[in-house]
């Protein structure tokens, strides 16, 4: 399993959403500036997350996006579905019939174990939980290194 740039850049525009909407909804135009990411793309991540209740529009000169949900209710397990399909280590495990060995088969409930080990890593990672780390984050600034 490997995250794509969708679903990485689907997080960073949910992030910055939440960082920023306390002054109104979130132009993509500087979504696309603070995170370099292309507008045009940016527009392929925000529709799925539109169409799945994450975020919301408002049309207009003040217009932009805006969380449909708390942040605390927005886990990473829901963004990565939603943007690259369902969490799946190997084929066998959500679909055990595609394999006639696979209710014999030891590898199986290994690779079983790995899924839900980091579905449930990820369902435990909320959006208002990377705000936090990410506001620390800047707090601490850079370090340096002046002597």
């Amino acid at each position: 399993m490997k995250i794509s740039t969708k679903g990485r850049y689907g997080l960073r525009v949910l992030l910055d959403i939440a960082a920023h909407q306390e002054h109104g909804p979130v132009i993509l135009r500087d979504i696309a500036k603070r995170q370099d990411i292309s507008e045009k793309y940016l527009w392929q991540v925000i529709n799925p997350m539109k169409g799945a209740g994450f975020v919301t529009s408002a049309r207009g000169a003040k217009g932009g996006y805006m969380l449909a949900k708390g942040a605390e209710e927005i886990t990473l397990l829901d963004v990565v579905t939603v943007l690259e399909g369902p969490v799946c280590v190997v084929d066998c495990v959500d679909d055990p019939g595609g394999c006639e060995r696979s209710m014999s088969c030891v590898s199986r409930d290994v690779w079983k174990r790995v899924e839900d080990s980091i579905r449930a890593t990820m369902s435990g990672i909320t959006l208002k939980e990377l705000v936090r780390n990410q506001t620390d984050l800047e707090s601490r600034g850079s370090p340096s290194y002046v002597i």
